[in-house]
């Protein structure tokens, strides 16, 4: 089911925004808070998440 947002005039912009349940599904689905997201625009606006790569913890408790 596609999104539907408002367009919010913005100064000489226009803006929309994107509902809080789209950035819980995904913070839920990854684990991990989304703070950026990537946008394509060829004919269709295309909006997805950037997904923070997760810190990893070696043996010898070094973070990579």
């Amino acid at each position: 089911m596609p999104i539907l947002p408002k367009v919010i005039d913005v100064g000489n912009s226009k803006m929309v925004s994107l509902p809080k349940d789209w950035f819980e599904y995904y913070e839920k689905v990854e684990g991990v808070e989304i703070k950026e997201v990537a946008i394509e625009v060829n004919k269709v606006l295309k909006i997805w998440p950037i997904i923070p790569k997760k810190e990893r913890v070696r043996d010898d408790g070094e973070r990579s």
